[in-house]
């Protein structure tokens, strides 16, 4: 089996066993190198995306408490 390199340092996914996420992690690393190879993306191209600046999603409790109100308000 192939290690995981350090994309885990970012792929936080709390349901997963660290099993599921190392292969997710490798499906995606897989993924990216059959597009390099493919030529759908260059080294420079995949360079700026891990450069990136990543931001993380909101908590699913506190979007579901800003919906609650509008969608289970009584009307009238």
């Amino acid at each position: 089996m192939r290690e995981v390199t350090g994309m885990n340092k970012f792929l936080e996914i709390g349901c997963l066993t660290p099993e599921e996420r190392d292969a997710l992690v490798r499906a995606i690393e897989d993924t990216i190198a059959a597009k390099k190879k493919d030529g759908l993306f260059t080294d420079r191209e995949v360079r700026q995306i891990e450069e990136m600046r990543l931001w993380p999603l909101p908590d699913i409790q506190d979007v579901q408490s800003v919906h609650e109100d509008h969608l289970f308000r009584k009307r009238g």
